[in-house]
């Protein structure tokens, strides 16, 4: 597997991968208006590294780099458990020392997996898809 930076011939497959992703992720939201264009919108002004396995779009991360925010981490849903969200957030960090994201409180996949990575939660809010926590991931100098 191969983590790189976006590249516009890779466009279609992260809208594709995008789109899967959110329906299989949020089987509770109403996502019947969700749509291939949401990837340009949702990403606008995030730097975006992208797996790559035999030159297939297997997963995405999405970070705006101003507060090392975390925005997207989605793997293709036939792929999940098989490492590629782990090393997107490796790669991930080798740039960004503190990283912080919101995971909804529903999505225990999710959690699961962020509690494992190590990150910890720092607080809970609420935002237009219900409850969320807030969590970091801690510098590792």
């Amino acid at each position: 597997m191969e983590i790189t930076e976006r590249q516009s011939e890779q466009l279609p497959a992260l809208q594709a991968l995008y789109l899967a992703s959110r329906r299989a992720a949020f089987p509770w939201l109403d996502t019947r208006e969700y749509a291939l264009g949401d990837f340009e919108r949702d990403t606008q002004g995030e730097r975006v590294l992208v797996a790559l396995e035999k030159n297939r779009v297997v997963g995405f991360i999405g970070i705006y780099e101003p507060d090392q925010f975390i925005h997207h981490l989605y793997v293709a849903p036939d792929r999940l458990h098989q490492g590629i969200g782990r090393r997107l957030l490796l790669a991930a960090r080798q740039t960004y020392h503190t990283m912080h994201l919101k995971c909804l409180t529903r999505n225990q996949r999710a959690l699961l997996f962020y509690r494992a990575m190590g990150f910890t939660c720092q607080g809970r809010g609420r935002g237009e898809h219900g409850d969320y926590y807030w969590l970091q991931l801690a510098s590792h100098d």
